[in-house]
Parts: structure tokens; C-alpha cells; sequence
């Protein structure tokens, strides 16, 4: 064998042992410190529930306190939810149920007509947090309305709006999480997003006016609902499918003049009209 030879098959030997070596007595070092690299879930107990009386309103506004505490990150994970329901027949006030431990995390103000719910994250995760990662997600912050005005802007990240069993004039959503509306009867209903790529779901709703702006919305799926008219806008390339019970008709606002919007139509009959 050539001296060349040995020499390169030693480095490789030796860079093999090292490694070999590293792994080993990596693996029987205390890590525990190295947690703060990943993520934990907490999840609160939703348990003792809570009814808040809300004032009178025409907006609400869902807004979070997030900021890094004591050198922990916490956020809200997608398994909270925003719900609202019908006021009961035997229910007068408009009422917020919250879980208990949520009470001392949780700033309900109303001003200029706007009525502002803001939670408290950062101390929120510092009270539950059990284990040393960096990064903290908090699940089981569910906020439960009995209102009958859906006015709503909610920037809690991550938090789902979910509205269901209500009969109004207008449901009006601006959202930084998911969207779905369930059983309701509306003359018109108006979802946005502040954040890219969220998802809609509408199911078992009647309603004569749907607005849709399609620039920030990853999903939308429309079920077993009846709408009038749809009135769609968008940037760049939208392709929708549309389906016989989603709308009767169609109109589209482009935002700019290279705007399209490619509709699809499953095998059912179908009259289109263009003006």
C-alpha cells in the first residue's frame, strides 16, 4: 500500500473516531438546558366557567398583550377559539363566558362604541408554565359570546372565529385566524383577513350577499348553504370552484387590471352572463 494511500484512509479514520466519540458523549450530557430551543404546550383547564356582563357595543375588538417575558416567548395556539352563539330565550344581556383561570388575564373595556377584549399572554404563561422552553404555546383560551351584533375584528393570533346558530342583518369578521360560520340566516356576510393564507368554512347558511376579497384566503369551502349573490375581488390569479348551491350569481371587482378569476363548473347545468 502506498504511503498516499494510508495517510488519507488515517484522516478518515480519525474523523471517524472523533465523530464516533462526539455522539457518544453527547448523548450521556445533562441537555436540559437545551429545552429553551424548542416548544411546550400548555393547556389551561376549562373548568368554573364565568359569565362577564358585556355593555352595550357596536364593534368588538380581540387583541392580545404579546410580548417576550423573562426570557420566554409565549403564544396562543391554534387550538383557541373565539365562539359566538345566539342569545338564549331566557337570556337578556349580551354575556362573555370565559374558563376561570382566564379571569385575572382578561381587560374588558367598552369606548366610543367599541368594546374591547385584551388578554393578557405574556403573564398568562408565566402562571402555567411548568417546564423551562424557550418557546410556549397556550392552549384552551376560549372565549364564549351570547351577542346578537357581529361586528368583530379580532388580531389574537392564531385564535379561530367561530359563529353559529345566529340570525342578524350583517356578520362583519376581520380575523388573524381561521374563519367558519355555521347555521346562520344573514342578509349579509362580509369575512377578512389580516393575515395571508387563513381558512374559510361556510355551512347550512342562508344568505342573500356574500363578500369575499380571495387575496387572503388559503381555503374557502362553502356547504349546503343558500347565497344569492356572491361579490368577489382579488389581485393577480384566483381559480374558484363553484358550486349550484353556493350562489346564483357572481360579480367581480378586480383590484387591479391584470386581475383574473378562473371559475370551474362540475356537471351541472349552468347560464352564465357577462356585462
Amino acid at each position: 500500500m502506498r504511503l498516499t494511500t494510508k495517510i488519507i484512509l488515517g484522516i478518515i479514520l480519525s474523523v471517524f473516531i472523533i465523530s464516533l466519540t462526539f455522539i457518544i458523549g453527547f448523548s450521556f450530557t445533562d441537555r436540559k438546558n437545551q429545552k429553551h430551543s424548542y416548544s411546550n404546550v400548555i393547556d389551561l383547564p376549562q373548568g368554573n366557567m364565568i359569565g362577564i356582563e358585556l355593555a352595550a357595543f357596536k364593534t368588538i375588538l380581540i387583541d392580545e398583550i404579546q410580548l417576550e417575558s423573562n426570557g420566554y416567548n409565549y403564544r396562543l395556539s391554534n387550538k383557541c377559539n373565539i365562539i359566538f352563539d345566539s342569545i338564549p330565550a331566557d337570556s337578556n344581556p349580551e354575556m362573555l363566558f370565559i374558563p376561570g383561570v382566564l379571569k385575572e388575564y382578561i381587560a374588558v373595556y367598552t369606548s366610543d362604541d367599541t368594546l374591547t377584549i385584551k388578554l393578557n399572554v405574556p403573564d398568562l404563561g408565566e402562571k402555567f408554565r411548568t417546564e423551562a422552553y424557550r418557546f410556549q404555546a397556550i392552549s384552551g383560551v376560549n372565549l364564549h359570546f351570547n351577542i346578537s351584533k357581529l361586528d368583530i375584528v379580532s388580531k389574537a393570533q392564531s385564535l379561530s372565529v367561530n359563529i353559529k346558530n345566529i340570525e342578524t342583518d350583517s356578520i362583519k369578521v376581520v380575523s388573524n385566524g381561521n374563519i367558519f360560520i355555521d347555521s346562520c340566516k344573514v342578509l349579509c356576510i362580509e369575512p377578512q383577513f389580516l393575515n395571508n393564507y387563513r381558512n374559510l368554512k361556510i355551512s347550512n347558511c342562508d344568505v342573500k350577499r356574500m363578500n369575499l376579497d380571495l387575496d387572503n384566503i388559503r381555503n374557502w369551502n362553502i356547504e349546503n348553504c343558500n347565497i344569492e349573490e356572491e361579490y368577489m375581488t382579488g389581485s393577480k390569479t384566483h381559480s374558484i370552484t363553484q358550486n349550484k348551491n353556493e350562489a346564483s350569481t357572481i360579480n367581480w371587482n378586480p383590484k387591479e387590471k391584470d386581475a383574473e378569476l378562473n371559475i370551474k363548473i362540475q356537471g351541472e347545468p349552468a347560464k352564465i352572463i357577462i356585462q
